[in-house]
């Protein structure tokens, strides 16, 4: 969904895995000290965002129902 990828290691081999799809373990050991942890969060932030308003037109246009009633 964000498209920001890191490389890491699973079942022996290395893959592309975007931010979003690592493990809580995976991520805390690759950005726990990286000094790059705010861009991650950025751009995991700036999607969250895009995905909120797209949810909010579909609400508006009557597509979707969300939330607690």
């Amino acid at each position: 969904m964000t498209g920001a990828y890191l490389r890491i290691k699973r079942d022996g081999k290395m893959d592309n895995v975007e931010v979003e799809h690592l493990t809580d373990k995976e991520r805390k050991k690759l950005l726990e000290n990286d000094p790059r942890l705010l861009q991650w969060l950025d751009v995991v932030c700036h999607k969250l965002v895009e995905t909120e308003k797209f949810i909010e037109g579909l609400k508006a246009d009557g597509i979707i129902e969300w939330g607690m009633k």
